[in-house]
This record gives C-alpha cells, sequence and structure tokens, in this order.
C-alpha cells in the first residue's frame, strides 16, 4: 500500500497557522480576564423600589443596564452585573470598597473623602456635580411656626452626618447666617428621619425629592432648598476598588466607557422624556421627577475628572476636618493622588466625546 503524500506546510502556511494559533491564544486570555461578575455600590432609600421582589434603581449603572450597553460591551456571555444597596449610604460603601465586597462604589464626595482619607484602597474614576444631580430640601411641618431658614436657631433638624446632605444643609444654614452649633443635628437618615420628623420628635426635616411627595400631601411646608443654591460645590464619585482594580485594569477602562455612555444619552435633551419615565417608573412618581430634573440635563450628568474636581475635593477636605468628619486634612498631591483620569480620558478618546462636556 503506497503511503499518502505528505505535503510539508510552505512558510506562508506556516505563518497562518501561526497567527490563527495566537488568536486563539488571545480569545482565551481575554476570556481568562472577564471576572463572574461586577458588583456595584449604590445608595439606598428612597431612589430605590422593588420589582418582582429584585430592588431596581434610577442610577446610572441601571439606567446604563436598560440601554444594554453592558451586553453591547462584554457581549451575553460577560459578567453578570450585580447592585447592592446601602441604606448606610457612603459610610457603608466605604465599609465595602474596604472589604472589597464591592468592586466599584457610586456615592457622595463627602464620605468619598472621609473613606480616602481613612486610606481604603479605592481610586476615584468619575464624578458627578452635586449642583446638577438633584435638590435637596429643608421642610417644617404644615402647621409649623417657622418661616424661614434663619427662625430654625435652636431647633432639631434631622439629616444624616458624614454625607453629602448634611454638608448641604451646613451651607444653606451658613448663607442664612446660622452655623451647626445654632441648631441640634439628630443624625438620622431616610425612612428613620421622615418617622421621627412626622412624631414631632424634630422640628424640621432635610431631604430630597421624597420630601415634595409629603408636601403635596400637606404634611410638610418646604422652607428652602438647593436646586439654585451657588455655593453647593460638592460632588459624587465613582470608586474602584484597588483589589478589582489590580486584578482587571482593562475592565475596569471598559465600565468606565460604559457609563460615560450612558451619561452621555442621559445628557442629551432629546432623550429626556425617556430618561425621565426610566427614573420615574424606579422610583418616586412622573410629576416628581420632572420637577426634580429641572435644568440642564448636560449639567446634571457631567462626570468628568478635571481641575474642578480636585478643587472641590479640596473644599470637602476642609469641611470634613472642620466638622471633625476626618483627623487632618490632605494636600493638594494628595487629593490629587485619590483619581484615577486614565480610564475616562481614555474612553472619552474612544467614544470621541472629548469637548462634550464642560
Amino acid at each position: 500500500m503506497e503511503r499518502p503524500l505528505r505535503i510539508p506546510p510552505t512558510p506562508i502556511r506556516i505563518r497562518a497557522l501561526f497567527a490563527a494559533a495566537l488568536a486563539m491564544l488571545s480569545l482565551h486570555a481575554v476570556a481568562a480576564e472577564l471576572p463572574a461578575r461586577i458588583v456595584f455600590g449604590e445608595v439606598g432609600g428612597t431612589n430605590v423600589t422593588s420589582t418582582g421582589g429584585k430592588p431596581v434603581s434610577s442610577g446610572l449603572v441601571a439606567l446604563a443596564e436598560h440601554l444594554g450597553y453592558f451586553e453591547e460591551e462584554f457581549g451575553k456571555g460577560g459578567p453578570a452585573i450585580e447592585q447592592v444597596f446601602f441604606v448606610g449610604t457612603g459610610p457603608a460603601q466605604n465599609e465595602a470598597l474596604a472589604q472589597g465586597s464591592i468592586d466599584f462604589g457610586t456615592y457622595g464626595g463627602v464620605p468619598n473623602v472621609i473613606g480616602l482619607a481613612g486610606g481604603i484602597p479605592a481610586h476615584i474614576v468619575a464624578t458627578r456635580r452635586a449642583t446638577g444631580s438633584g435638590t435637596y430640601y429643608l421642610a417644617v411641618r404644615s402647621d409649623s411656626p417657622y418661616r424661614t431658614v434663619a427662625d430654625l436657631k435652636g431647633k432639631r433638624i434631622t439629616v444624616q452626618k458624614g454625607t453629602n446632605p448634611y454638608r448641604s444643609l451646613i451651607q444653606l444654614l451658613e448663607a442664612q447666617g446660622l452655623q451647626e452649633k445654632d441648631i441640634t443635628v439628630v443624625n438620622l437618615q431616610g425612612p428613620e428621619a421622615l418617622v421621627a420628623f412626622n412624631a414631632g420628635a424634630v422640628d424640621a426635616v432635610f431631604g430630597g425629592v421624597n420630601l415634595l411627595i409629603q408636601r403635596d400631601q400637606g404634611k410638610l411646608r418646604v422652607l428652602d432648598g438647593t436646586r439654585d443654591f451657588a455655593a453647593d460645590n460638592s460632588q459624587s464619585g465613582v470608586l474602584v476598588s484597588g483589589r478589582f482594580e489590580k486584578a482587571h485594569p482593562d475592565v475596569v477602562r471598559r465600565v468606565v466607557k460604559i457609563l460615560l455612555r450612558a451619561s452621555h444619552w442621559a445628557s442629551e435633551e432629546n432623550n429626556r422624556e425617556a430618561l425621565l419615565k426610566f427614573v420615574a417608573a424606579r422610583s418616586v412618581g412622573y410629576e416628581y421627577v420632572k420637577e426634580d430634573y429641572a435644568g440642564s440635563l448636560k449639567v446634571r450628568f457631567n462626570p468628568l475628572i478635571d481641575e474642578s474636581s480636585y478643587t472641590a475635593y479640596g473644599e470637602l477636605v476642609a469641611f470634613g476636618v472642620k466638622h471633625k468628619l476626618i483627623r487632618r486634612g490632605a494636600d493638594d498631591k494628595a487629593i490629587r493622588s485619590w483619581f484615577k483620569p486614565e480610564y475616562q480620558q481614555a474612553a472619552l478618546k474612544e467614544l470621541q466625546l472629548e469637548s462634550y462636556w464642560r
């Protein structure tokens, strides 16, 4: 029997086989680098509702999922996207990032500073201007004799300390000539604050859009708010844990790109109606969302890390020291080391959005 003729591979064929093998190895390497899941920490409370027993939110991660951006980026077999909602808001997320139980956290600049100044292993990869991210309201009962913010001198006001609303309240008081020592801060959050307020245990409550529902039910009267309050220069941050960043730096870049895409979609005025319906379905009623989202969407969803971010976080550090939220301050170099803008810069370039936000 004749042996089959063996044709030796040509150099071109060898190179083709080698390239194919490399491509297969590369695909396996990329797949191996993807985590099985990505866990996002989110602020709980009135902005979180339940659908079929599962909590849902109106945040940027939820919006990106709703728009299909995670699946477009990672494919149908990509990491599972999980959201963990913290009733303890920012302070609780600091602890979760430090323990490595979440990969990303989205929460206020005041607890950002408390955590980062305390040494939690995390970096800020995107920001959000508080001046555009919703209004806080200072309210009293509808039958209250207090007519102005100044009338609250010596009174009890409920707000959670160590949070962005706490700082906004202090700034609002200072604009009316009051200091924190002139009032009694009752450290409560969300539903607990409303229970204390409705029971008459405190004289005033400071909170978000949920107070507008109570207003329309005749349970309270709004004295003031932060919608047009120029002094409110606080920010919020998206933080990535050091553990996750070290293990999956390219995934961090891709997640930042996804959140940028969602921010861009939400910034477009022609998407306003769809955005309002998305948020309303997952939080308070449409009319309240519409009222709360009045103003520029582009300002509200500006995610940029820039010089104004470093300045704003410097002011948050000064506030934290003054109000004994942190033991000591941080200089400009230390504050800048808290940020990792390179992920965002790469994503802005890829999406051709370098000049979109100002």
